[in-house]
């Protein structure tokens, strides 16, 4: 049986290895670092979980906001514990937090051909927008 958990930066090698192994994450060296991360999870600490079976961590969320929308990161479920509602559950106590810290709206990027990844939003409310680009800068 699982158990969720907000994530602590001690579990961060086991977190990255869970992302690393898991198809459809793009992962950035300097935005998915050590150091990153952990200032990540200190500026959400209430909206960041992990789902542990046991020790092990099977499933990630990393969640923050602007104040105005919450963005969703991370979501993840080991391919072996899937189809148990764990990546719901996760989805559910991230929302649930952001709720806490007076966000309505949240989005999320995930990559076109992610078939799975893009099942699952779908399935649980998240829409593609057409109306949008997603734009981004390298800063370093």
């Amino acid at each position: 049986m699982y158990k969720i958990e907000k994530m602590n930066i001690k579990d961060y090698e086991e977190i990255k290895a869970l992302w690393e192994n898991t198809e459809g994450v793009g992962l950035n060296r300097s935005d998915d670092s050590k150091d990153s991360i952990e200032k990540f999870i200190s500026k959400n600490p209430d909206i960041c979980f992990v789902a542990k079976n046991d020790d092990e961590i099977i499933g990630t969320i990393m969640t923050g906001n602007d104040g105005r929308r919450g963005h969703i990161y991370h979501l993840m479920v080991k391919p072996e514990y899937r189809k148990q509602g764990i990546g719901k559950k996760l989805l559910g106590e991230a929302e649930k937090g952001l709720q806490k810290e007076g966000i309505t709206k949240a989005f999320l990027v995930v990559f076109k051909d992610n078939i799975t990844g893009n099942g699952f939003w779908e399935e649980t409310g998240y829409k593609t927008r057409k109306d949008l680009y997603y734009r981004d800068k390298k800063l370093d």
